[in-house]
C-alpha cells in the first residue's frame, strides 16, 4: 500500500502574484517539486495543507519521484502532481471538531512540519470530509 502523507504550505506556493489559486495546482499540470518527508516514495499520495491564510486541506497529490536531498530549511523535496482539488476544502476547524481527525498528531502539533504521515484511520475519515 501506497503511504499517504501531509504536506503543508503556505500562500507563496498555493496562491499567484494576484493572490488567485496558483494555476499550477489544476489537476493534470505537469508534476513540480515540493517539499516532502524523506520516507516518501514515488506512488504515496499526500494532502495538502494550505498554512496561514487558507488554513485547510484543498489538494490531493501524487508522488512521481523520490526525495531528494538539497541543503536548507526544507532539505527534501518530492515531484508530485495534482491529482485532485478537494469538492470542500477540509478546514482546521472541522479538523479538530473531529473525532477521528481530532487524535492525528500532526493536527495536535498544527502541521508544524513540511511533512508527516496520515494513518488509515485519519486518512479515510479526511477522504469522507471532503464532500
Amino acid at each position: 500500500m501506497a503511504g499517504r502523507w501531509v504536506w503543508v504550505v503556505g500562500p507563496d506556493c498555493y496562491l499567484d502574484d494576484e493572490g488567485r489559486e496558483h494555476p499550477k495546482l489544476t489537476p493534470g499540470a505537469p508534476a513540480m517539486r515540493w517539499a516532502c518527508h524523506r520516507d516518501t516514495r514515488p506512488g504515496d499520495l499526500a494532502v495538502l495543507y494550505r498554512s496561514q491564510r487558507a488554513k485547510d486541506l484543498a489538494y490531493v497529490l501524487r508522488v512521481t519521484s523520490e526525495p531528494a536531498y538539497e541543503p536548507g530549511p526544507r532539505p527534501w523535496n518530492c515531484a508530485a502532481e495534482v491529482v485532485e482539488r478537494l469538492e470542500r476544502p477540509v478546514p482546521i476547524a472541522d479538523l479538530r471538531a473531529d473525532p477521528v481527525t481530532a487524535r492525528w498528531s500532526a493536527l495536535r502539533a498544527s502541521f508544524v512540519r513540511t511533512g508527516a504521515p496520515v494513518p488509515d484511520d485519519v486518512w479515510e475519515r479526511l477522504m469522507e470530509m471532503r464532500r
